[in-house]
């Protein structure tokens, strides 16, 4: 099972910049007592690849899309947890982005967790 920790490498290592992002932004994702918050930096993940995309960038979305996908397959419940509502409803709730220009790189279970969540909330893609 892979856990935070090691989801956090793998992402770093699949999309150039996070790394950088994350830190920039420490303040937003590490509490005072020095605990790391998921979701918040997921965040840092999904707003990065929601401006590459904007711009036309997907040179690392067959890597990142592939490790989601290991995500969802073989992390803890924690990790599938801030996978799938972390980073995979992002890009769904945000208007920046049209569907058609990231759905399609989504593997079969990312793609089944978005489609029952347009589902879930009425949404007919």
């Amino acid at each position: 099972m892979i856990e935070f920790e090691e989801m956090r490498q793998l992402l770093c290592r699949a999309c150039c910049g996070l790394r950088e992002r994350v830190v920039a932004t420490a303040d937003e994702w590490i509490e005072e007592e020095g605990e790391f918050l998921a979701f918040p930096w997921m965040n840092q993940l999904c707003g990065l690849v929601v401006d590459r995309f904007q711009s036309s960038d997907y040179d690392q979305s067959d890597a990142l899309f592939s490790i989601v996908e290991r995500l969802l397959s073989t992390g803890d419940e924690a990790v599938q947890t801030v996978v799938a509502t972390g980073f995979l409803e992002g890009p769904q709730h945000q208007r920046k982005l049209a569907t058609e220009l990231w759905r399609p790189l989504l593997g079969p279970l990312a793609r089944s967790y978005c489609e029952a969540m347009d589902k879930f909330y009425g949404i007919t893609p």
